[in-house]
């Protein structure tokens, strides 16, 4: 009888949706998300050189060997290029300015004693001279921007911002910051150097992916679950059940098959989603630990990359299984499919909702449900409600499909 059900559930014609929906969902976002992740390891904040001191220095960068990357020797080197373009360059000459150090005093003085004119000439003319530190032009690829000497040296000043300059940010969280798990998670991170070389916009972007892939996975199993029960109800094939005691209990074995049947439909997209995010570069860094302050971002807890993706799994199985067993509720009590459709669009939209709000940023203080529900006051709270969606989507379940013994029926 299982079996059977399990064949119900898995109709043709839904898988088949299923596979074309996931074709539009790859396109419109998930193949845009590897793209950006994949332009952010050369054209993010860090330029190519943390990703450059991952591969020299492995995933931990200790004390010798960030005086071995010897970064204040690149910014001389980078600043003596600079100096060179400032001297063979008329419109620097025409304004005193010799050297990279004049030019900065130049950029910084305060103009708001001159009247608009004067500032926008002024303001006009350091935009000028920037273009000439930079080489921008319209036919300029993003390579090139960022091959630039001034590009250069604004990514090595924020390298050297995370992993030099990174304790005067990270004792103003201890001393301010009203959220005690980033209190705690900050003086870890102190107490560690920052020292870990995770590529900065690793978590935040695949935890995006992944909550997309949530979004889908909890839309799938709706869509797979929900017409089974619909079917039986349009057809009254449930009248004919309750005529015997093995046809009253067909409902368990129905929501039995629904949450196999959810489960392992989201572990099968899950898996598919994941493999070309890890093989475009991110699976590197599968053994590397993510806890680390970027100074616009940090992660609270000392896990690996590869722990993190089985966490953000985890999270999109319990609230797949959820959100099927919700539908399977709520086509128990449908008697049609536009009955079923109107019910279930709710549901479908506050468990993606969830996922989004949850997923997103997961185990990072920019976390929706972290920072701004629950404001860092309790652990991981993202991973307690995607649990609580599933354990009282599975309950309900349960219940309704006990009562349904006792269904009378005139």
């Amino acid at each position: 009888m299982f079996a059977y059900e399990l064949k119900k559930l898995w109709n043709w014609r839904v898988l088949a949706l299923i596979a074309a929906l996931a074709v539009l969902v790859w396109f419109a976002f998930l193949s845009e998300a590897l793209r950006s992740y994949d332009s952010l390891t050369t054209h993010g904040i860090y330029g190519s050189y943390q990703k450059e001191m991952f591969e020299r220095y492995g995933s931990t960068l200790e004390p010798e060997e960030l005086a071995d990357y010897d970064i204040p020797g690149k910014k001389a080197t980078i600043i003596s290029e600079m100096d060179a373009i400032i001297a063979n360059e008329a419109i620097f000459a025409e304004n005193n300015i010799r050297n990279y150090a004049e030019f900065q005093a130049f950029a910084d003085t305060d103009y708001t004693s001159m009247n608009e004119a004067e500032r926008n000439s002024v303001y006009d003319t350091i935009s000028q001279m920037r273009y000439k530190l930079d080489f921008s032009s319209s036919t300029q690829t993003l390579d090139e921007w960022y091959d630039s000497p001034a590009m250069r040296l604004q990514t090595l000043a924020a390298l050297e911002r995370t992993y030099v300059d990174y304790e005067s940010s990270l004792r103003s969280y201890i001393d301010h910051d009203s959220r005690p798990v980033v209190v705690r998670a900050a003086e870890n991170i102190l107490h560690m150097r920052n020292a870990n070389l995770i590529h900065y916009a690793l978590c935040s972007e695949f935890s995006l992916y992944a909550a997309v892939v949530g979004v889908f996975c909890a839309v799938s199993v709706i869509l797979l679950v929900a017409p089974l029960l619909t079917t039986d109800r349009m057809r009254k094939v449930n009248l004919i059940q309750y005529s015997s005691a093995i046809g009253r209990r067909i409902l368990g074995t129905q929501l039995a098959a629904t949450a196999v049947s959810a489960f392992v439909l989201s572990f099968l997209l899950i898996g598919a989603a994941y493999t070309p995010f890890l093989l475009a570069g991110a699976g590197e860094y599968w053994n590397a630990p993510i806890m680390s302050y970027m100074g616009f971002g940090m992660q609270l807890y000392n896990i690996t990359f590869g722990q993190y993706t089985y966490i953000l799994a985890g999270m999109i199985l319990v609230l797949s299984v959820g959100a099927g067993c919700f539908a399977f509720i709520l086509a128990r009590f449908s008697t049609n499919m536009v009955t079923m459709l109107i019910k279930t669009v709710p549901v479908g939209v506050a468990v993606a909702g969830t996922a989004i709000l949850s997923v997103n940023m997961a185990l990072s203080f920019d976390n929706v449900v972290f920072s701004t529900i629950f404001q860092g006051k309790l652990d991981a709270p993202e991973i307690l409600v995607c649990a609580f969606v599933g354990v009282v989507g599975m309950i309900a379940a349960a219940v309704i499909t006990m009562r349904e013994k006792r269904v009378d029926v005139i």
